[in-house]
């Protein structure tokens, strides 16, 4: 498979990418062969239908017996809760306080008692409802459930089961969306943030397409809160949302007992996800130079199904299971961040790893296919796709440093006052500081009034979000060439954590031509983040976005319509609803 096709396939080809390293190899009486496990497995989840859906990336081991309940005269096949502790030398007695959040699509039924034998087998703490350990949510939090499936019931056994062992101190989340859509799924990392949780694990991907984008700023952008996404198990090829430059992406290796002091020998396993987003923009911290976009991954964890992991799971499966994937290593790595404990405030936690790779187990040898540069797919010493930096090694390596580096994206501390700060020799004195909150985000004074408006621009009460008006951006009639826009300088509050808006596009043309957008600019450091990316849409329906703020820091909001004047397709676009919280 070429890199270009890896890399640019879409649904329908999803199966193919995904299913690459399952049908590399003749078939067997017990499923398909994993072709560098040699081993029979199946995959628990179907491919997404369409456009924006994703689908698990849990595999199945179909050669192993399943066994009912705790094992008292033995343990089950596969790594168990200590081999995995002892491999990556992950301490046992941290994480108390943490939350770790799973998100995951349609609802496990039988996930808390399941969970509660893995527990009992490797003899960990218990985690349950009553004692507060554990909880169960929708996609925006609340106790109505969507319904089960067998598939990805496996699925969210793998990940309560490794964030687990992983830390077994730790409180789990678990979140579950109704469909497997990006939507969805990113509806439910935001309710895991505003619930509390600083470490979120996704074992899921899909192809990875232009709205992409707009999930990225929407749903996975949480400075301050570390995000682990699976990198995929179809070798070679980059899966959403493991592209994001906001999460980290998670690769896969094989994982045996071995010589040496470690006593564990690791290789990349075939199957991990690795390559060049063709989308997503090269954070700060990776420096690579073969790809000059997002490269995956950034650090890993056992994946292989023959070097497999124990899961019970007793909802359309028989009890204890072999199960590989990145689906494995994503709550792996998500574990090792809750036990260091400490994040970056204000910033990005993927950043960390590469302010210490020293603190990593480096692996240098194993390959997700045929690419070039060879190290996008092939395992060497130093940073490489298909494992990254390495796997962990105790949990410096996921620690916040004093280091630039780690700080992900450079936000200065917010003044007592969340005026802008003088920077050194520019001779700048500072502004006046702006007004705490939002005015008029509902645009219920029937005027612009708190706003900066420029070009055409207007309050309409022609079918608004909420109440009776929201602001018109642009001619809805006539074409007007250049840009219309409002704009609004604020503070957010201390206990401000996002902003929030909705917005709706009446655009006749295309992105390259017309367009709407929102940014954001950080008055207190200088940074700059796109609210909703480049849209022409003409659907006439109302579309939620939002961006993270710093309590304290003082913000502009800049919305913005852009019309190239051409006679017949005027462009304007509806906002409404600005808000903080």
């Amino acid at each position: 498979m070429s890199s270009t096709l890896a890399r640019q396939l879409r649904p329908a080809g999803l199966a193919a990418l995904v299913a690459f390293a399952l049908t590399s190899a003749p078939a067997s009486a017990g499923g398909n062969i994993d072709p560098l496990s040699a081993v029979p497995v199946k995959r628990a989840c179907p491919d997404p239908p369409r456009a924006g859906q994703v689908t698990c990336l849990a595999l199945v081991r179909t050669d192993v017996v399943p066994q009912h309940g705790v094992q008292p005269l033995g343990k089950p096949a596969g790594l168990g809760a200590l081999d995995l502790r002892s491999a990556y030398n992950l301490p046992a007695s941290e994480g108390r306080g943490q939350t770790i959040a799973i998100i995951n699509v349609y609802d496990d039924p039988k996930a808390e008692s399941d969970l509660a034998v893995y527990r009992a087998q490797y003899g960990l703490p218990p985690c349950t409802t009553a004692n507060g350990c554990f909880k169960k949510v929708n996609a925006t939090g609340g106790t109505t459930l969507p319904p089960p499936d067998t598939g990805w019931a496996e699925e969210e056994s793998l990940d309560l089961d490794m964030a687990s062992a992983a830390c077994p101190n730790c409180h789990i989340l678990l979140v579950e969306a109704e469909q497997p859509a990006i939507s969805s799924l990113g509806t439910g990392v935001d309710t895991a943030v505003r619930m509390g949780a600083k470490y979120i694990s996704n074992s899921y991907g899909g192809p990875e397409e232009s709205s992409a984008k707009a999930a990225d700023f929407t749903h996975f952008d949480h400075p301050g809160v570390a995000i682990t996404a699976a990198s995929g198990d179809g070798g070679y090829g980059v899966l959403f949302p493991a592209t994001s430059p906001r999460v980290t992406a998670v690769g896969g290796t094989s994982l045996i007992r071995g010589a040496g002091t470690r006593g564990w020998s690791e290789t990349a396993w075939s199957g991990a996800g690795s390559g060049c987003s063709v989308h997503a923009a090269k954070p700060a911290w990776q420096k690579d130079a073969g790809c000059p976009r997002r490269t995956v991954s950034d650090v890993s964890a056992v994946a292989d199904p023959r070097t497999g992991v124990a899961v019970y799971d007793t909802y359309g499966f028989g009890g204890w299971q072999v199960v590989g994937g990145t689906s494995a290593s994503a709550p792996i790595i998500a574990g090792a961040y809750a036990l260091a404990g400490s994040l970056p405030a204000g910033g990005y936690a993927a950043a960390l790893p590469y302010a210490r790779p020293q603190a990593l187990n480096d692996v240098v040898k194993g390959s997700t296919g045929s690419c070039s540069p060879d190290y996008l797919c092939t395992a060497g010493p130093g940073y490489d796709g298909p494992t990254g930096l390495g796997t962990p090694n105790g949990v410096d390596a996921f620690k916040a440093t004093r280091s630039p580096l780690a700080k992900a994206d450079a936000r200065l501390p917010a003044t007592k006052t969340g005026i802008q700060r003088l920077r050194a020799g520019t001779g700048r004195t500072p502004t006046a500081p702006p007004p705490a909150g939002i005015a008029n985000g509902g645009f219920e004074a029937g005027n612009l009034s708190g706003w900066t408006t420029s070009g055409v621009t207007a309050v309409t009460k022609d079918h608004p979000h909420s109440g009776k008006y929201s602001a018109l951006v642009g001619d809805p009639d006539d074409p007007h060439k250049g840009d219309s826009s409002i704009r609004q300088r604020f503070v957010a509050a201390r206990n401000h954590r996002r902003l929030s808006l909705w917005y709706n596009a009446n655009c006749l043309d295309r992105e390259k031509y017309d367009w709407t957008t929102a940014s954001l600019k950080d008055d207190t450091t200088g940074s700059s983040r796109t609210v909703l990316p480049k849209t022409c849409t003409l659907d006439n329906t109302w579309q939620h976005v939002s961006a993270p703020v710093v309590g304290g820091h003082a913000y502009t909001l800049t919305l913005l319509s852009h019309d190239d004047g051409y006679f017949g397709d005027p462009m304007s676009a509806k906002y409404d609803d600005v808000s903080l919280d």
